[in-house]
């Protein structure tokens, strides 16, 4: 899985992209992201509907990236 990369977009974009493919994407499946930052309000919203939530810090500190693991 190679990471979607949203750290361009302005808010509220990547919070709506992320929440859209969320809703879209199959049982047990794994979708990534980088950001600029850690999405603090996009966290509750994703733990509402059982998704897990890893994040890591990239090596060159440019932004976050965010590994989603639907419920299934």
């Amino acid at each position: 899985m190679t990471p979607r990369d949203l750290r361009g977009l302005t808010p509220p974009q990547p919070l709506e992209i992320i929440l859209a493919e969320v809703d879209a994407a199959a049982p047990g499946q794994q979708l990534g992201y980088v950001l600029p930052h850690f999405p603090g309000p996009l966290v509750p919203l994703l733990a509402q509907q059982g998704v897990a939530v890893d994040s890591q810090m990239l090596p060159d500190f440019s932004g976050v990236q965010l590994t989603l693991t639907l419920p299934g």
